[in-house]
């Protein structure tokens, strides 16, 4: 619980269950480079959200990542800057770490995280950061109704065709984390339009 004058954080039961998941089958040093990476991904829309003199209220954290609630609304361009600001910041990440993996071995997981939550988040999958780019660069130019029709269907197709790759990866002996990963993002498509039953998480 929480006031609503006050910020709050909310963490629901599925992301404690894949990071517990997480921790029996891979290295703790892969599972910080991945936190390190989902938290450097944070404080970059952080850094533009203060930028654009938007509050945040709630920060909810899933298995497919967090989401920041904030007072008021922001213009499309806002919004636009916000969602990028994810993205860039990893990218930006891995340059430096990437070269720092010439001294330090490790530097080249780190900046393979930063590259891959970076470059995963840009997809024009909703919830995606890639998404909502998408939306509010359609909505802005367009109609925010042409948007969302546009945006449920390549997300939808988006979601399907990263689930086979995953499904045929893991065939081949790879993680199962972007398989569920995939699925997560394929519930949450058919949930906003219709075509699953709602729940409740956490």
């Amino acid at each position: 619980m929480c006031h609503k004058k006050r910020f709050c954080v909310h963490i629901a039961p599925s992301a404690l269950i894949l990071l517990a998941l997480f921790l029996l089958v891979s290295s703790p040093l892969l599972l910080l480079a991945l936190l390190g990476a989902a938290v450097c991904h944070e404080l970059g829309h952080c850094a533009a959200l203060y930028l654009l003199h938007c509050r945040i209220t709630a920060l909810h954290i899933t298995a497919l990542g967090a989401e920041m609630q904030v007072a008021g609304r922001l213009s499309y361009g806002g919004e636009l800057l916000a969602a990028a600001a994810g993205p860039a910041a990893n990218l930006l990440l891995s340059l430096p770490l990437a070269f720092c993996g010439r001294w330090w071995e490790s530097g080249y997981l780190f900046a393979g995280a930063q590259l891959i939550l970076g470059l995963f988040n840009l997809l024009p999958i909703a919830p995606l950061d890639g998404g909502s780019l998408l939306w509010n660069l359609l909505a802005w130019i367009t109609h925010p109704y042409l948007a969302d029709c546009v945006v449920r269907i390549v997300s939808l197709s988006g979601a399907i065709v990263l689930a086979a790759a995953a499904l045929w990866g893991l065939y081949l002996g790879g993680s199962p984390f972007l398989l569920l990963a995939a699925l997560g993002l394929l519930r949450c498509t058919l949930k906003q339009m219709g075509l699953a039953k709602a729940y409740k998480s956490g």
